[in-house]
Formats: structure tokens, sequence, C-alpha cells
């Protein structure tokens, strides 16, 4: 059988919870088999006979077990990857290395073109003929397009299914990176950040979901942790490269050298990616009803609708968005003046400052792959109670030692794996809190991210304005780290 045909013959599936519930334990992740009511294969059919309109011929799943006995280990009751995939495959590690290879290269990308803007921003500006005094504007460009856009398409991705969404962005993101290349004036420049920052939001959501749901319970914060790290990994490599390139052949080289690999990524994502949505799935189960169970089918507006309206109102999502929120805040408003920082205390120049980025950047790979491993063992509000501890360490070493560079530095570094290691638990915590909106509920994740990200840079430049002091800005990235650590304890686990 198929994987398409595997996912729809999972049954009927709403897109909210039972409860409407806060919980992410993997038991919530689609109650059928965990305690709640039998999933649509389980109900009425004990013995693992033939379902309606199957011919009463077993599953891919049930062949071989015609008692309809439970798997090893479970029971007889499908593991909570089981009920987050209605594919019904066993998900391990070798089903979910192609998400995982093709997901990280794709981040890294992602990650290359977004972060390689600033310190080019100049050499951009000053071929437009623009103050470099703008360079904020082409950050900004990028990020809001991204915050504002890829909620729909994170819900688009769960009804229509993460193929069609992950190309089209893939497409999206390469056309708005390769027309920065020929921008010939700010406002051109401008609208191609944009547009590039709509096709990362487009992307990103389903590349999380794929690696997520082909992800067992165990591997699943390793896997994320790897593809974070790739994100990440465009800071000590990717950037510099582009640095170097835009200086030795122009900046535009950098975006088309970006561009080309996201036009040849599309090929693999659709084989990878799933083609599957909620729309085939409830269509081909023949229950009539609406993406999110609310009644009659309406089209994809109103299923995309009704998702975002779904994930928006559960509570332990809402949780998760502030704590989303105020994490990134937290490491914004200090990161973004961090360079004005080294330069006011120790002289430091962009050559030195490569280096300094070069070790935070170091420092945030290993907590990403490490701090993924450790997620499969900690409980997700405390292992980020502990990365909030250690951010608001790293911050508060920076800006109030007095000690050497080499103490700095270091604190920066612990201050970059606090960061990164909590990304694993916020993007693992959003997939499996519904898996049936977990597109949704990674794209709003992502839209939070950017979205606060955007907001305390603008003020941490503020705040270093009016009060000239870099304590202020510690201060703060380490209090709303903090707060981040209590708010999350908000969703529920168990």
């Amino acid at each position: 059988m198929s994987h398409t045909e595997n996912e729809a013959c999972s049954g009927k599936e709403t897109a909210e919870d039972p409860k409407g519930a806060a919980d992410v334990s993997e038991a919530e992740m689609g109650r059928a088999g965990h305690g709640g009511k039998p999933s649509a294969n389980e109900a009425g059919n004990p013995a693992g006979r033939g379902r309606a309109g199957h011919g009463g011929k077993p599953s891919a799943n049930e062949a071989g077990n015609p008692a309809g006995r439970g798997r090893a280990g479970h029971g007889g009751k499908p593991s909570a990857n089981e009920a987050g995939n209605p594919a019904g495959k066993r998900n391990g590690s070798g089903t979910a290395r192609p998400a995982v290879i093709l997901g990280g290269a794709v981040a890294f990308l992602v990650g290359c073109d977004s972060m390689v803007v600033a310190p080019i921003a100049p050499e951009i500006l000053e071929s437009w003929g623009a103050s470099a005094s703008l360079s904020a504007l082409l950050v900004a460009a990028y990020a809001l397009a991204y915050a504002a856009t890829s909620p729909f398409f994170g819900a688009l991705a769960d009804y229509r299914g993460r193929r069609p969404v992950a190309v089209a962005g893939l497409a999206v993101f390469g056309a708005g990176t390769a027309l920065t290349f020929a921008a010939p004036n700010l406002a051109m420049g401008l609208a191609c950040r944009a547009l590039a920052g709509l096709g990362a939001g487009m992307v990103m959501p389903t590349v999380f979901g794929e690696v997520v749901s082909r992800s067992t319970p165990q591997t699943r914060g390793a896997n994320v942790g790897v593809v974070t790290g790739m994100l990440l990994s465009a800071t000590v490599v990717g950037v510099p490269i582009g640095s170097l390139l835009a200086s030795a052949v122009g900046w535009q080289w950098t975006f088309l050298l970006i561009a080309i690999p996201g036009f040849l990524a599309i090929f693999p994502a659709v084989r990878v990616f799933s083609g599957v949505g909620r729309q085939t799935a409830d269509v081909r189960a023949g229950d009539g009803e609406s993406a999110t169970g609310d009644g009659p089918r309406g089209g994809a507006s109103a299923a995309v609708a009704g998702m975002l309206k779904a994930a928006l109102t559960h509570r332990g999502l809402l949780f998760l968005l502030l704590s989303t929120g105020l994490w990134h805040a937290g490491f914004a408003v200090a990161y973004t003046s961090i360079g004005a920082f080294y330069e006011d205390r120790y002289g430091f120049g962009a050559a030195e400052m490569s280096w300094v980025t070069l070790a935070a950047g170091a420092a945030g790979i290993v907590g990403a792959v490490v701090g993924g491993r450790l997620l499969a063992r900690w409980h997700a509000a405390y292992y980020t109670a502990v990365a909030g501890g250690a951010a608001a360490l790293g911050v508060t070493a920076v800006v109030f030692s007095p000690g050497p560079v080499a103490v700095t530095v270091l604190g920066q570094m612990v201050w970059s794996v606090g960061v990164v290691a909590a990304q694993p638990a916020f993007m693992t915590l959003a997939a499996t809190l519904n898996p049936r909106l977990q597109g949704t509920a990674l794209a709003l994740n992502g839209a939070a991210q950017y979205f606060a990200q955007f907001v305390a840079s603008s003020a941490g430049a503020a705040i270093l304005t009016a009060t000239g002091s870099f304590a202020w800005l510690g201060g703060a990235s380490a209090a709303l780290a903090a707060i981040s650590a209590i708010v999350i304890r908000g969703v529920r686990t168990r």
C-alpha cells in the first residue's frame, strides 16, 4: 500500500484536540488508542477484521497481524508517533533521514539568506545610493514578510499537504533571493527581501513538520536539533563565506549563490515531502466534515481560517507562542547591539567581531545538537528552564563582566548555547501539541519568533540611544529569558 493510500486508511480525523486541552503529552497527540476513544481504524474492529470500504482486507499496518494484537512494546496501542503520523508508518531513523538531510540543507540556505544581509548591508545600500542607517530595513522586510504570511501557509500545508506548500515556498524563496541580485534600488531591494522572507515562511514550517512527523518520540528532539544546527551553521560557515564573496566579486553574487541551490532543492522536495493533507484524508474517509470538524466543508479558505482559529484558541499553543516571543525578544534586544558593545569596551572592529561571531555560532550549533538529544530525556518545561538559566547567566557575564575579553567571549558562548538549545523544545512542542494542526502551529511559532525579534531589536536600539548603557540591554535580555522559561510551564505536560 502506498504512503498516500495508507494515510487515507487511517480514518477520520479532526483538526482540533478532542477536548481542546493544552496537554502536550505524547498521549495527547491523537488520542486514539491511548486511553481515550479508539481510532477509526480500531473502532468496532477489535479483532483486526476488514474495514468498511476496504473489502474486508486488513491494511498494510495489520498485514501479518490478523488478530489485531498490539505492536511490540505498545500493549496494543499505536505509539504517539503513529497517532501524529496518519501514514501509519513506523518512522524510525531510516524514514526520517531524507527529511532531516533535505531539511538541514534548506535550513542552511534560509539561514544564510537571512543572516548574511547584516554584515554586507553597507555595501548593498551604497550601491543603491541609500544611507547605511537604513540597513535595519533590509532585515525588517524579510522578518515581517515571514511573520505576516507564514501562519496562513502553515494552515494551508495542513489542509493541502506539505509538498505543494514546500515546493512553492522554495520557488518563491529562490526567486526573491535571485531577484535581489538584480535589484536596482532600495525600493526594489526591499520588495525582493520581502519576497524571500515570504518563501522562507512557507518552507520552514513544512521542513520542521516533515522531520517531526517522520521521527519517533525518541529521535524527534535529536532530528529537530540537527535541522536547527544547520540553520545556525549559516552563521559559522555561510555568513563568512558570503561576506568574503561580497568583498571579492560583489555582494550580488552572494545572493545568486544562495538562490541556485534553493531552486535545485525543489526536485528532492517533490519526493520527500508528504503530499497528503487534511482535505484528502477527509474526502477519502467520507466524513463530509471541514478540516476543523466544525461543519460542512467550505473550501480551502474556510478550512484554513478554521485551522488558524482552532490553533489560536488552543490554550497550550498560546502559552507556547508567548514563551517563544519572549525568548527571542530576550535574545534580540541585546544581540543587535553586540557589535557596538565590543567596539565600546574593547575597540573591536569588523575583523575581530568575525572571530567573536564564529565562536558564538559554533557554541550555538553544539547547543542545538546536544540540546536536541537531551530533549528526549528531559521534561520540556524543565529543559527550557535550564536553557533559560544558561542564557541569562551568559548575557549577564557578557554585559557585567569586568574581566578580560576572553571572559566576555566565553560568556557570549554560554549565552549562545542557552538561546539555541531551547529551539528544539519550542519546535517539538509546536509540532506535537496537536499533530492535526502541525503546520499551523509551527508557522505561528515562527511568526512569533520573527515578530518578536523585529520589535525587540528596534526597542534595544532605542534603549541604547536613550540610556547609553549596555547594562539595561543585558538586564532586559536576562529577565525576558527567565520569564519565558516560566511561561512555558503553562504548556501543560504529563
